[in-house]
């Protein structure tokens, strides 16, 4: 399977991440599109500008927001100074809430970018 952003292309558009760690966000950006566009890009001649800055954004919203980040910081929902109490934010939430906002951010940025057959990318319909 090709990859939709190089490596070099990544770097061109500002990333920071190492190769590894951009492989590993890259294909789940990857895999995250392709199941939101019924893997319409995989067949294309050529990936659109607009995919490439969708993974790019997708990167680092996983990078600032995603799973690993929350497992790492949880979510502070309330703290208490008098007698010192804590407590921190559903997982399950901060993740469904990340889902949401993913698929949202690949909704806008690939609404109206058609395939090579002049589909939508995100036409989710049947074909007749």
């Amino acid at each position: 399977m090709d990859r939709y952003l190089s490596y070099a292309e990544y770097q061109a558009y500002g990333g920071t991440l190492s190769q590894d760690a951009f492989n590993i966000a890259e294909f789940k950006a990857q895999k995250r599109i392709d199941y939101l566009t019924d893997i319409r890009v995989a067949a294309m001649a050529v990936v659109p500008e607009e995919v490439k800055l969708c993974i790019m954004s997708l990167i680092k919203v996983d990078q600032a927001a995603g799973v690993d980040a929350i497992a790492d910081n949880p979510l502070l929902a309330s703290f208490n100074t008098d007698g010192y109490s804590e407590s921190y934010g559903s997982a399950s939430e901060q993740i469904s809430a990340l889902n949401k906002q993913m698929n949202n951010t690949i909704t806008e940025m690939l609404y109206g970018v058609l395939d090579d057959n002049g589909v939508p990318l995100l036409y989710r319909g049947l074909d007749a």
